[in-house]
Formats: C-alpha cells, sequence, structure tokens
C-alpha cells in the first residue's frame, strides 16, 4: 500500500536541509527571499510553519482540527529543493509537491491542538471533513457524502464511546468498497468493535495467503530457479527457453543489514525498523531491487521471450515495479499523469516519465496480473501500456491506483482515503475497474477463489497463463 504520511516527513527533512542551503545561496546574492512564515499544500492538507531561526512545524489540517506531524531546525538537516518566490516545490521519487506561502494560519492552527482529546463530535467531524475536502472518487464509487452525514451524524453524542465511535465510521468509510480507505484504532477498540456470531462457524475450506500460492508457482515452474529478498523476487528460465520473473512485492527489498538468523515476523520488524529511520527509504527499495535486476537480466539475456508474473503482488512502491520495467524499455517516455483533489477541482497534471536503457530487453514480454495485482503493482501495468513489447494475460487489477493519503484523528486513531487520480495517455482513469489484460483468462475476482483456481490448476493441467505462453514458444 502507497502511504503519503511518510511521504511529507521525508520531504520535510528534505526540505528542511534544501531550505538551509537555498538560503546560503540567497544570502550570497543579496536576494531578499526568505523560507521564514506560513505555507500550505497544494492539495493534501498540510500546514508548514517556519519562523525566523529555521525552526519547523509540519501540521495536518482540516477545518476542525490542526495536528503537528513533525517539527525540527532547518540546520539540522541537508539538500533538495526549489524555493521560488512563493512556493515551494519538493520532489520525491515519481512524486512532486508544492507549498504556496501564506499571510495567516487556519483558525483552526491558531488554537493549541497538541492535546489528544477523544471528543466524539470532534473526531467524526474531522474524518467527515477529511474525507469531503480530499477525496477523489465519490461520484466514481456512487457515494453522496452528505447523506452519509445526514444519516450517521444524529448517531454521534458527547456520549458515545470509543467503540460506538469506531463501529460508525468504519461503516461510514467501507461503503466506499476502496481498498485505499482505512480506519486504524487500537487494537481493543477493534476487537471489541466486532460483531461476533453467536454461533461458530467451522471453517473447512482452507484459506490461502498471496505469497503462499506465488511459492506454490514458482516451485513448480522454476524449482532450481534463483531468489532474493525472502523470495519477493524469484526468477528463472521455463521450457522452450522462456525467462520467468515473479516478483510479490513492491518494497521489502532494500538491502539493509539484517541478521540472517532472523527469519518471519521478527525478520520484518527488523526491517521495517530500519526502513522508518531512513532519510529515504524509496531510494533504499529502488537501489535493492535495481542490484538484484542486474543479475536477474544476465540470466535471462538469451531466452526468446520473458514472463513477469505480478498476480500476487499487492503494491508498495511505485519506483520500484518502474525500476524493474525500466530494463525492458528503450528510452525515457511519460507513461501516465497523476493529479490530486484540491478544492473543487484538481491540481496541475503531472507528468509521469518511465526511465528506459540502451541496452533493453527488445523480445516479447508478457505481464501476468490479476485482481490481486493492486495499488503501486497497477501503477506498473499501467506504465506496460506505452510499451509495445509488453503483452498482459490474466484478468483486470483490482482498481486502486491513488496513494494513500493518511490522515490523523485528535483521539490519536489513523485513518487513510485515496485523494489521487492516475490517467493514461489517452486520459483515462482505472480507479475502480482496474487495466483489462489483452488476453483475459477470466480469473475469480473473489481472493479466495483465485487462489484456489491456481492452487487447482497446478495439480491438473498447470498454470493456464504460463502454459499459453510455454505452447507459443514450443518448437
Amino acid at each position: 500500500m502507497k502511504t503519503r504520511l511518510s511521504v511529507f516527513v521525508l520531504l520535510l527533512s528534505i526540505l528542511a536541509v534544501s531550505i538551509y542551503s537555498c538560503e546560503e545561496r540567497i544570502s550570497k546574492n543579496n536576494n531578499t527571499i526568505s523560507p521564514d512564515g506560513n505555507w500550505e499544500s497544494v492539495g493534501y492538507g498540510r500546514i508548514l510553519k517556519i519562523d525566523s531561526t529555521g525552526s519547523f512545524v509540519l501540521s495536518d489540517v482540516s477545518p476542525f482540527s490542526c495536528l503537528p506531524l513533525m517539527e525540527g531546525n532547518l540546520s539540522d538537516m541537508g539538500e533538495n529543493l526549489t524555493l521560488s518566490q512563493d512556493t515551494i516545490s519538493l520532489e520525491d521519487g515519481i512524486n512532486r509537491y508544492f507549498f504556496t506561502r501564506i499571510n495567516e494560519l487556519p483558525g483552526s492552527c491558531i488554537v493549541d491542538n497538541t492535546e489528544i482529546t477523544r471528543d466524539p463530535i470532534l473526531n467524526f467531524e474531522v474524518l467527515w471533513n477529511t474525507f469531503n475536502d480530499h477525496y477523489a472518487y465519490f461520484e466514481l464509487r456512487k457515494i453522496n457524502w452528505d447523506s452519509i452525514y445526514e444519516i450517521y451524524r444524529p448517531v454521534i453524542s458527547q456520549s458515545t464511546t470509543d467503540v460506538e465511535l469506531y463501529r460508525v465510521l468504519d461503516e461510514m468509510i467501507s461503503a466506499m468498497n476502496d481498498g485505499h480507505v482505512g480506519l486504524d484504532a487500537p487494537d481493543e477498540i477493534v476487537d471489541a468493535a466486532i460483531i461476533k456470531s453467536e454461533y461458530p462457524t467451522e471453517v473447512t475450506i482452507k484459506n490461502y495467503g498471496n505469497h503462499e500460492v506465488a511459492k506454490l508457482v514458482a516451485d513448480s515452474y522454476i524449482p532450481e530457479g534463483s531468489s532474493a529478498h525472502k523470495e519477493l523476487l524469484r526468477w528463472g528460465v521455463l521450457e522452450n527457453n522462456i525467462g520467468y520473473i515473479q516478483l510479490n512485492q513492491m518494497m521489502g527489498l532494500a538491502e539493509y543489514n539484517i541478521s540472517d538468523s532472523l527469519t518471519g515476523r521478527d525478520y520484518w520488524m527488523a526491517y521495517f525498523e530500519q526502513s522508518d529511520q531512513s532519510i529515504d527509504d524509496t531510494s533504499d527499495e529502488v537501489n535493492g531491487i535495481r542490484n538484484s535486476m542486474k543479475t536477474v537480466m544476465e540470466d535471462i539475456a538469451e531466452t526468446e521471450a520473458v514472463i513477469i508474473d505480478v498476480r500476487f503482488n499487492g503494491g508498495g512502491k511505485d519506483e520500484v515495479g518502474m525500476e524493474v520495467l525500466r530494463h525492458f524499455n528503450s528510452n525515457r517516455k511519460t507513461v501516465f499523469t497523476k493529479k490530486a483533489r484540491f478544492g473543487s477541482g484538481f491540481t496541475p497534471r503531472i507528468e509521469i516519465k518511465q526511465d528506459g536503457t540502451t541496452n533493453y530487453y527488445s523480445k516479447p514480454v508478457f505481464l501476468l496480473i490479476s485482481g490481486e495485482s493492486a495499488s503501486a503493482t497497477e501503477i506498473m501495468v499501467l506504465c506496460s501500456l506505452s510499451m509495445d513489447n509488453i503483452t498482459r494475460i490474466g484478468s483486470n487489477t483490482e482498481g486502486v491506483f491513488s496513494d494513500v493519503l493518511d490522515k490523523a484523528l485528535p483521539n490519536g486513531w489513523e485513518f487513510g482515503l485515496s485523494n489521487e487520480l492516475y490517467e493514461d495517455m489517452n486520459g483515462r482513469n482505472y480507479e475502480g475497474v482496474g487495466i483489462a489484460p489483452d488476453i483475459d483468462l477470466n480469473y475469480p475476482r473473489n481472493k479466495q477463489e483465485f487462489l484456489r483456481y491456481i492452487v487447482n490448476a497446478l495439480s491438473k493441467n498447470g498454470d493456464a497463463a504460463i502454459e499459453t505462453i510455454i505452447d507459443r514458444y514450443s518448437q
């Protein structure tokens, strides 16, 4: 899942360094531009306050709240930004953000908002108004948000408990059926809010996990193949000299120094602890997959065609999938645009470019996709639409393209929403429907039905997508 809160925190670190460097350059040129003052993000709902000493506070703002996210001093940081008159421009990977100078802080930022408050009415209003101001898909998802307010606001009072509030908010946003919308509260509240059946049900059908089934596929077709990053990346050569690359996550690929003795949950806890401490975790992920892809491309260089299997990949960092595609693309090109909800409209479109390489793999590429191909994985598929050598096989992707805009409630809970709109080079948006394959295998849309379908196929005639490609290259 792609999140924006961590990106903004990271960017403020970059911003702090960059502005400090800018101030030094500006001083030498006798320029009067100074970063101190109040800045408002264009979209995304952030306020940045910088004082004359270089201290700054980044806050999350709504009409009812102004919650500090990060504070620091510009002199503690280091380099990369554009400060031009009344605009700050920040770049992170493929993303670009803008802040404009404002004369006064919003009213909600003038009062002290540092104390956590459980006021149920206030927390309801913050969530409803944040969605009202930033959610991009009310019309697409057929949601009348004003009607939602009229239905649920009367239910909330000062006597509403945390559990009752959670149930109401969760029910409100669940109606959107958006994989990038969610509410996060303490476990004890979530557990108490779940209404359990009085009669326990007996589960007789096994439920599978994405990575579990991905492993079964790879073990079946490339048992002697190679792997990296805890098998998030696997590759090898199939019969008929067809390369096979299985990419199961768009994150977890950075080369952090983690003990080989750690496995499972312990490994990933250590991994994300280092990721959280990194000044640029996106670059860490890209560098990790870049280094691995050097070996992958050497191993498949002489193949007749290549399969890239992302059917079990639920997302991560957009830039990871784009780095993989770079090896199959001849030249840098614009592949899609993105914009964010801003007021009653959107921010200006930003063109996103896919890098290429002169020694790219020029033979046919088959990209395997499914309804489990989601989020950042769909950005990879979106980029592939502009690459003539790639054929997509499987079924429609999930249809959740927007980065998750992370927000906080005054009571300390967190929630996320979709505020961005991605469009292909023909101006088409695939949110809610996903990108269709060129060869449709009509996979079930239900997750467990799809995974069982793949498992059952392996025990019978083999994986239909892979077998289709093998047959095409049979002598």
